[in-house]
């Protein structure tokens, strides 16, 4: 519960598995139909169950391997930042077929298809209005297709199962092509959209509306467009579903750049700005726990439990913080210009806020989500409240701008959609052109394209969302490769080690991820990705 309402959480119900308690003696066993069990034949019969039901297919955003950190930390390598000093393990960018937190990730996707598929197959027995029975069933279908996006876009090709398993010992499937995933994730979004309710009926964002389906369909048409699948066609179709949001009357930018941030640590909905978010509460040792690793293994550095507690982890790279144009308020923001020392030993010891000096800029930490905003107390050292956006509007902006360019040109609707964000950044009217901020008039097509990724480096950083552009761009690998020079010729001896090393291990076998050996093992009728 979050400001007095009731939301979606995550933690409330696993699928429904069949539990045996209270057996008085095997006689009675024997002859007695159990009625203490949980099956699909008893569930989804009222609204609660529906309710606990949806909750377990919203559950699987929040895990750790997906978009508890991996998702848009260490399975999401780019040019953005850094992990200092992991030169092994998980967070080194070793990546093989092998690795612990790519199964779980790939386990963790598929749970939630099941789910949803589960949900959806005996929806019907629901003794609720069709009312209730269409809004469930619109988000378990666009959770549904959002969960094999996240798949075909890390993963390639890969089977797809639309109805439950009807048995542990049902046969796998094959994988089915890019082309037909992506089909299956249009079909069922679309679907989505004509059944959920706008966001404005619902006040907070951690339940999925109507823009928020048609926000990430313009996504995935627009990874449609790029590779690999490079379906050019399907420009005019994320541009059709960005401006359904932007017409839509649901949405605008937030004035403050810093503000979007502050509320995601102190349980504030800005359902204007935040399309959608995924929720956490708490500090992990209250009755709901499902809290956050935002703001502690990516966060502003602090060795203090009550100020807010964070690793030296994620730290910026000079390519992201020279992005950033003189006056642009959001870099020091996004990356951040301070840390806290320690005055003495332990995590109760006082800390003092020190500034990096000018020259300091691979020492800097992630800075948008810091912990000294959170309001929940006490402090955990790991654990935080902090909300992840999965879709914010400014994205919505910049891919109709880009969408719009492709088709178009830079008209003046896509300088106006770049410039509304750029206006914000450097703290300008939006209304009024502004000299400082607003993109050079007279671009071409290909050098507007160029500003549009730059303005998406900078607006979006550490949201998970910078190697899937790069990838759908066609240029991940030789941004990387680019990066490694980079570092060779201006990171300090003391951190260019690890951060090499994690960047030299991006060839082009790391477009896709490998097929989990989980998957491999089990499953016959998968082969692996190419050079894995």
């Amino acid at each position: 519960m979050k400001n007095g309402k009731v939301n979606i959480k995550y933690s409330l119900l696993v699928v429904p598995v069949l539990v045996m308690v209270c057996l008085i003696s095997c006689k009675k066993f024997l002859d007695t139909k159990p009625t203490d069990s949980v099956t699909p034949d008893n569930y989804y019969r009222t609204q609660t169950d529906l309710d606990r039901a949806l909750s377990a297919v919203y559950d699987r955003l929040g895990d750790r391997r997906t978009y508890g950190s991996a998702l848009y930390g260490y399975l999401s390598f780019s040019d953005e930042f850094f992990l200092k000093g992991q030169t092994t393990g998980y967070m080194s960018n070793t990546i093989d077929a092998s690795m612990l937190e790519l199964n779980r990730c790939w386990e963790a996707l598929y749970t939630g298809i099941e789910r949803a598929n589960m949900l959806l197959a005996n929806l019907d027995k629901a003794q609720v209005s069709d009312s209730a029975k269409n809004e469930v069933k619109g988000q378990a279908l666009f959770l549904r297709g959002f969960y094999y996006f996240v798949l075909v876009d890390n993963f390639g090709a890969v089977p797809l199962r639309t109805v439950p398993m009807e048995s542990p010992t049902e046969p796998p499937l094959p994988r089915s092509s890019i082309t037909e995933v992506y089909a299956r994730i249009v079909q069922d979004m679309q679907e989505a959209e004509g059944l959920v309710r706008k966001i404005s009926d619902y006040g907070y964002n951690g339940r999925i509306s109507k823009t928020a389906v048609q926000a990430m369909l313009a996504r995935v048409y627009l990874t449609m467009a790029g590779y690999p699948l490079y379906d050019e066609a399907r420009y005019a179709d994320a541009r059709s579903y960005a401006v359904k949001v932007m017409q839509s009357n649901e949405h605008a930018l937030n004035n403050s750049f810093q503000q979007i941030f502050i509320n995601h640590a102190q349980d504030k909905y800005d359902i204007k700005e935040c399309l959608w978010e995924v929720e956490y509460y708490g500090n992990n040792q209250e009755q709901i726990r499902e809290s956050s690793y935002l703001g502690s293994w990516m966060g502003v550095y602090c060795p203090n439990i009550d100020t807010g507690y964070a690793y030296d982890y994620v730290h910026t790279t000079a390519k992201l913080y020279n992005a950033y144009g003189a006056g642009d308020q959001r870099r020091d923001w996004t990356i951040a210009p301070y840390r806290f020392v320690p005055n003495g030993s332990g995590t109760s010891a006082p800390v003092t806020r020190t500034n990096w000096t000018a020259t300091q800029i691979y020492e800097r930490s992630a800075g948008k989500w810091r912990r000294e905003y959170e309001l929940f107390k006490p402090k955990s050292q790991d654990f935080t409240p902090i909300n992840f956006p999965m879709i914010r509007y400014s994205d919505v902006l910049l891919m109709f701008a880009e969408a719009e360019n492709h088709l178009n040109g830079p008209t003046s609707a896509a300088y106006d959609a770049v410039n509304m964000v750029r206006r914000r950044a450097y703290q300008k009217p939006p209304g009024a052109p502004d000299a400082t901020a607003d993109l050079p008039a007279g671009l071409s097509t290909i050098d507007f394209l160029e500003a549009i990724k730059k303005e998406r480096f900078c607006e979006l950083a550490f949201e998970g969302i910078r190697k899937h552009d790069l990838v759908r761009w066609g240029m991940y690998v030789t941004t990387m490769e680019q990066l490694v020079a980079d570092y060779r010729a201006t990171m300090p001896s003391a951190l260019s080690a690890p951060a090499i090393a994690q960047a030299s291990r991006v060839t082009s076998r790391s477009v896709l991820f490998p097929i989990p050996n989980s998957e491999i093992s089990v499953n016959p009728y998968i082969s692996q990705n190419p050079g894995w």
